[in-house]
């Protein structure tokens, strides 16, 4: 009998988790926008990588930002993993208080190659407006 049991589990009970754990990374990839190499990597070979999306600011640089402030740094890295608008907010809000603006626009872009030109080009995955007196 435990034989029986022990190849049920391997022939249907391995298999169906599996299953489970990928229908949570697409769920959490289309709701929360996770970046899809994150949670298991189902989706690392259909896209580039999240690291070479790129944060822009106007009227800042965003590497003398990471120069400056190891904290800017982390929360960016974040940013780029997951840019959603919890985390975009976040950043946003250390970028005024340590730039002492007025306001902040700032966009996160997505690099984009298509494979049958080759043309590159970017596409905006998200953006906030924030004035100070928001905070």
């Amino acid at each position: 009998m435990p034989n029986a049991i022990k190849e049920l589990l391997l022939k249907y009970g391995i298999p169906s988790i599996a299953v489970i754990v990928i229908a949570i990374q697409l769920f959490f990839v289309n709701t929360h926008k996770l970046n899809k190499w994150k949670g298991g990597g189902y989706g690392m070979y259909t896209g580039i990588h999240y690291y070479y999306d790129q944060i822009y600011i106007p009227g800042l640089s965003v590497d003398s930002l990471i120069a400056e402030n190891h904290e800017i740094e982390t929360i960016f890295r974040r940013l780029k993993l997951m840019p959603n608008d919890n985390n975009l907010k976040k950043v946003a809000k250390l970028v005024l208080k340590t730039t002492q603006k007025d306001s902040i626009h700032i966009q996160i872009w997505k690099p984009i190659v298509n494979s049958k030109n080759g043309v590159y080009s970017r596409a905006l995955i998200n953006e906030i407006h924030l004035k100070n007196r928001e905070l």
